[in-house]
């Protein structure tokens, strides 16, 4: 057996008697799977403030914001004569979207025409949005069953049966993200991103940093090869919690990926190997077990609402933003948004396809260099 090949079966054992690490590992896919996802299962908003610009002035359009106005999931809180206007309560956050009525709105209704409605909401708040939506869609086809009768009435036959679809109004409500308009459908792959994350970077502290403590073949090793028995141990255990974690449990949300499976493994793969190298060269800057593991742990809900898509990029400070961007959860974690909201293709892909590598190639130099540090610090002879 060749040194190498010793050297990872001893750690390889070692895994086996680190009861921490076990129950880490087992423990925390299994209780995160369950207990991160909870907050988003109920995605019910109500009465959410819409800004309302009637550029007919019709009794039509008047008909149809008092349908919009009796539904459970909008309120109008204010009226405005300009779009700009409109825009910038939107973006302010004094209204959750906006509802205009172009002119000439009526008379594409007296003439057999579709009558056309734009909605527009804040799409970083995808509960918000999908309720506006649903509730101008109910109100639209209050007025369709006005405009039917109507027409019917007017055609002499006001008690026909009416077969086909709904007429008058003609909502194409079409969402450019996020077709089932659901927060947890947009936010749960990111989330088991970030769990896979911060769950690796601490499987690879308890590795490290148990190490120092015992004596074992990792004294005489070089630096370089105890990297890579430590990529060995964790790259294949996690790649394995990856595949459970963006297949079976993710359909257990009804929660599907549009991307390709080879854009996701093109991803997967310098995410795991830069994660790794992260947590390693973490690893090698401690001693004390607890205290790493406690820092990683404490750090997974702020990284959660700085990560972009569960609070807005633009509220929080630049320095912050420039932080995250270092780890490497945070071009995966962009990915993976592509990928299950836009079914983006790998060529979409590559500005964080290149991030991740280059942080698999930085991350991996300075895990080398740190455990050559440690092992000269736990070895002053040699």
């Amino acid at each position: 057996m060749s040194r190498w090949m010793t050297l990872w079966w001893e750690e390889f054992r070692q895994l086996g008697r680190d009861s921490a690490l076990l129950i880490t590992f087992f423990a925390g896919l299994g209780i995160y799977l369950v207990l991160y996802p909870a907050p988003y299962l109920h995605e019910v908003t109500t009465e959410q403030a819409v800004v309302v610009w009637d550029q007919d002035q019709s009794v039509a359009s008047r008909r149809l914001l008092r349908a919009l106005s009796a539904t459970p999931g909008a309120t109008i809180s204010a009226r405005v004569t300009e779009l700009p206007e409109a825009r910038e309560l939107v973006l302010s956050g004094q209204a959750a979207g906006m509802v205009w009525i172009p002119a000439g709105f009526e008379r594409n209704l007296r003439r057999g025409q579709a009558g056309d409605i734009v909605v527009a909401a804040n799409a970083n708040y995808f509960l918000p949005y999908g309720t506006i939506a649903e509730s101008v869609t109910a109100a639209a086809t209050v007025l369709s069953g006005h405009v039917r009768v109507a027409r019917q009435v007017f055609a002499g036959d006001g008690y026909a049966v009416q077969t086909s679809r709904l007429g008058g109004v003609d909502l194409n409500v079409v969402p450019a993200s996020n077709p089932g308009l659901g927060y947890l459908s947009y936010v749960l792959p990111g989330l088991f991103v970030l769990i896979l994350h911060q769950l690796m970077l601490i499987c690879a502290a308890l590795i490290g940093t148990g190490r120092w403590g015992r004596a074992g073949h990792w004294q005489q090793a070089s630096a370089w090869g105890l990297y890579r028995v430590d990529l060995a141990l964790l790259v294949p255990a996690f790649a394995l919690a990856a595949c459970w974690y963006l297949g079976p449990a993710l359909a257990f949300y009804d929660v599907e990926l549009m991307g390709s499976l080879w854009a996701l493994w093109g991803l997967l793969l310098p995410f795991l190997l830069a994660t790794a190298s992260f947590g390693i060269f973490l690893a090698s800057l401690v001693t004390r077990r607890d205290l790493l593991s406690q820092i990683l742990v404490l750090s997974s809900m702020p990284l959660l609402f700085i990560a972009g898509f569960v609070w807005p990029v633009e509220a929080l400070p630049m320095w912050l933003v420039g932080v995250w961007g270092l780890v490497p959860a945070e071009p995966m974690m962009q990915g993976m948004i592509r990928l299950n909201q836009l079914g983006a293709a790998p060529a979409d892909l590559m500005p964080q396809l290149l991030t991740l590598w280059g942080q698999a190639l930085a991350y991996g130099t300075l895990a080398v260099l740190g455990m050559k540090r440690r092992q000269a610090l736990m070895n002053p002879s040699t």
